[in-house]
């Protein structure tokens, strides 16, 4: 699926819940959706270079306020991200021929100049990340691929622009570091991942 058309997608959805009346009270939580790119470091192997792609990524995000501090606002939050897609390519061949991913990091995130227009953010987590890797190596072969389970450490930020009270464009950079996924061969431990990407935000009393 091509970036414009989950953009597409986003807009339409975020219209759709502008046109829903509005409820009395604070609004302490949020519903964030985002659309992107996941990239990430090559895993470097003994016999030659291997290449993951980057691939399309969707992000939800939740987040309740639990602290004002006047300068900013703290936050609880899960995000979770889905990669559904990422080839890999490059020598030797008998790698697998694909990664499949998911993270879900709980987590903290400080939101400055909360009263403003435009409210920058940072955040991290820890929790976990799945990954699945093709059965068919690069070379059309068979290989161990199969599921991996494994921890993830989440850091980054971003910003928010306010249309008004309740619905919020958001720019989105997060780092992902996790366990080794399964390659079929013998990779060095530790995947580093990058999403950069754009979406919508909902903000809600409870």
């Amino acid at each position: 699926m091509r970036l414009s058309t989950c953009f597409a997608a986003l807009a339409l959805s975020f219209f759709a819940v502008c046109s829903l009346s509005a409820q009395g009270g604070e609004e302490k939580q949020e519903f964030g959706l985002t659309v992107g790119e996941l990239s990430g470091n090559s895993p470097s192997v003994t016999g030659g270079p291997l290449t993951l792609d980057s691939g399309v990524a969707v992000e939800a995000n939740f987040a309740r306020k639990f602290r004002d501090l006047g300068f900013a606002n703290l936050y609880w939050e899960v995000d979770g991200l889905v990669g559904p897609l990422r080839y890999v390519s490059g020598t030797p061949t008998s790698a697998t021929h694909s990664i499949n991913s998911v993270f879900v990091t709980p987590g903290v995130k400080i939101q400055f100049t909360p009263r403003e227009p435009l409210s920058p953010w940072l955040a991290i987590g820890g929790g976990y990340a799945f990954y699945h890797s093709s059965s068919s190596s690069i070379a059309s072969g068979p290989v161990a691929g199969g599921a991996t389970h494994t921890y993830a450490v989440d850091f980054g930020g971003g910003v928010d622009w306010a249309i008004n009270k309740r619905y919020v464009i958001r720019a989105d950079l997060r780092a992902i570091y996790t366990g080794a996924p399964n390659f079929g061969i013998s990779v060095p431990s530790g995947q580093l991942n990058f999403l950069i990407g754009g979406g919508l935000v909902w903000r809600f009393s409870k």
